[in-house]
């Protein structure tokens, strides 16, 4: 049976039953990473100017990194819609609701708004940058009970919904990303077609300018940002994607973006914090101008949830697994397991 099957080290998308190649998890570090370039970058602006180029940089890829976030998102589904309901809403309790609550607690304490109407925020509207894993919830949440019908159809029906959603709203927003998040499903469950689209030569060129088109006309001004009638352009950037991260190769560039990849969760949630803290220093002394400060930023930004990462993927420390996991029974026993080298839990599997 073709399809994509996912290991600890990233995923497959072969016409080959069985086959397995590691790209996906270095494409999703690779947007997680730009994600922090991003906040570092828009920090630095707030408190000392733009910074040139690299906002440029960043208007460029803004209409792709979470679209392209949410498709990756969407590849693990399948899977997950595999295992019993009970299993499959721990998982999610465990990997994904979890850490959004705790962090969005902690962003909010870290913040001075702790108030009851901003926690409840976090359940309803997702008062802070953790948005994202808010979205994926609320996916996957009416995943289950879409599963017996083919994804391509809630992917259509949510970007036809898009366009009449109000502009710029937060349903706007949360429709596009669910065209994208159920597209990933889709193409899942249909990796020889997908296999055969990006293999194609003649497809990266249209694709690359239809990418090019959408970025530039958002580096211009162009209102084009989680639209449904620029949604060719997202699509044009998948199949570069698609075509590109696969003839990478496995080097220590890529082992590095697969790592970050599979403990995607501890650099979104983690980042912006160091990032905050050091240009509040730096403002405090007068260095917020300073042309160190933005590699310095994104030093910490990656190198501190780096350090936690590591750590984590050791699974050697409840306290810091706790940041990140909601132990549940059954995964506290495979992970007993893995110490005793009965098995090997990575940080990839999908909840």
């Amino acid at each position: 049976m073709h399809t994509v099957e996912f290991d600890g080290r990233g995923g497959v998308i072969s016409d080959i039953p069985g086959a397995r190649i590691a790209w996906l998890d270095s494409l999703r570090g690779t947007a997680i990473l730009l994600v922090v370039l991003l906040h570092a970058a828009e920090s630095l602006r707030l408190a000392a100017g733009p910074t040139p180029g690299v906002d440029t940089l960043n208007l460029f890829l803004e209409p792709f990194r979470m679209p392209v976030l949410m498709f990756l998102s969407g590849l693990l589904l399948p899977q997950s819609l595999a295992k019993p309901g009970r299993k499959y809403v721990a998982g999610k309790v465990s990997r994904v609701a979890w850490p959004y609550v705790l962090w969005s607690l902690i962003i909010l304490a870290a913040s001075g708004d702790l108030s009851p109407g901003g926690v409840a925020e976090i359940l309803y509207r997702s008062p802070t940058y953790l948005w994202y894993l808010w979205f994926i919830l609320v996916f996957y949440a009416l995943a289950y009970p879409l599963r017996r019908i083919p994804q391509l159809v809630p992917a259509g029906a949510a970007l036809l919904v898009s366009f009449v959603l109000p502009h710029g709203s937060r349903p706007e927003t949360m429709a596009f990303l669910a065209a994208f998040f159920f597209l990933g499903a889709w193409c899942a469950r249909h990796a020889p077609l997908l296999v055969r689209i990006t293999s194609r030569p003649w497809l990266l060129a249209p694709a690359l300018a239809a990418a090019v088109t959408v970025g530039v006309l958002n580096v211009m001004g162009r209102d084009v940002l989680y639209r449904g009638e620029f949604a060719w352009g997202v699509a044009g950037a998948l199949g570069v994607v698609c075509w590109l991260f696969p003839r990478l190769g496995t080097n220590r560039a890529t082992a590095f973006l697969a790592f970050v990849g599979r403990y995607s969760i501890v650099f979104y949630v983690a980042h912006l914090g160091p990032i905050m803290v050091t240009l509040a220093l730096a403002d405090a002394v007068g260095l917020a101008g300073g042309w160190f400060l933005l590699p310095l930023l994104l030093l910490l930004g990656i190198g501190l949830p780096l350090g936690l990462a590591w750590v984590y993927s050791t699974r050697e420390h409840a306290s810091v697994n706790l940041l990140f996991e909601l132990p549940v029974p059954g995964r506290r026993l495979r992970d007993l397991g893995s110490r005793l080298g009965w098995a090997r839990i990575r940080g990839s599997t999908p909840a």
